[in-house]
């Protein structure tokens, strides 16, 4: 009987495809490892705020106590978000541009809001019927997640207010009491930020998955399979791939207050204004 070749030619787009995602998984994206001597000053825009943050379309955000003012790759001015009567920012979630999250702890208050910075929908979590409630954020179907501390649970709800989804409680499943500064969606994950405990996993139907000991950080960013943080006056990507911390350079080391980066741009938050560069 004639021999039958039992191997098949690969696809070579196939072939290129997976070298790829085991070089990314060894080096980390190359997006994160930018040189020093790549980067391109494109604009400054003077304000005083506490963080900065990039969505995915390069438009950057400058966060303050009462303030979030929403800038353009070249700098502009495109709009400003300012209330008080809720008290200090305690956190914005900026993962979804079209519905951004604003968080105030002092008044337990979650503000809603859209492309241009206009008010969608509020959640006070007191009407509700909750007594603590220190960190929400978006949800990628367009309801909320926030983390209950009397329950010990992280929830989804509407609109209404109604529960979609809710987890086990956490000091059950981890053994630790945590008090969230941070919540953020992407990927299908839902990354709950613990200053003392790390950075906890869960997948979007609340299942918890696992915590990185990370520790001490005020807001996370996803970007690719990367958790980048500003630590220490660096900028900093911890890889769930690899397990892996690596330093990202920055353009400029000098009264770095935070930095945050996407795809092409990175901005630097200085004392009295944001520079955004290129690379």
């Amino acid at each position: 009987m004639p021999k039958i070749n039992t191997h098949k030619a690969l696809n070579p787009h196939l072939l290129l495809a997976w070298a790829i995602v085991v070089l990314f998984s060894i080096i980390g994206s190359p997006a994160l490892f930018a040189q020093k001597n790549n980067y391109k000053l494109l604009a400054s825009y003077e304000t005083k705020v506490n963080a900065v943050s990039i969505d995915n379309f390069g438009n950057i955000y400058g966060i303050g106590d009462y303030q979030i003012v929403k800038l353009d790759k070249d700098g502009k001015l495109l709009q400003r978000y300012e209330e008080v009567k809720y008290g200090k920012i305690g956190g914005a979630d900026l993962s979804n541009p079209m519905k951004i999250t604003v968080y105030y702890p002092d008044f337990m208050t979650a503000v809603v809001l859209d492309k241009f910075l206009s008010e969608l929908v509020t959640y006070n979590f007191f009407d509700l019927g909750y007594q603590t409630v220190t960190a929400a954020g978006s949800s990628s179907d367009g309801y909320l997640w926030f983390y209950d501390n009397v329950s010990f649970c992280l929830k989804k709800i509407d609109e209404s207010g109604k529960v979609q989804t809710q987890s086990q409680p956490v000091n059950q499943v981890t053994g630790k009491i945590i008090t969230p500064n941070f919540i953020i969606e992407k990927n299908g994950q839902v990354y709950v930020n613990d200053p003392a405990s790390g950075i906890l996993i869960f997948d979007n139907f609340g299942s918890y998955s696992k915590t990185i000991p990370i520790k001490g950080l005020s807001r996370i960013q996803i970007l690719q399979e990367q958790i980048v943080y500003f630590e220490g006056g660096k900028l900093k990507s911890y890889s769930s791939m690899t397990l892996d911390t690596k330093m990202i350079t920055l353009p400029d080391t000098s009264a770095v207050l935070h930095a945050a980066i996407e795809k092409e741009h990175i901005a630097l938050l200085k004392p009295d204004r944001i520079d955004i560069y290129s690379y």
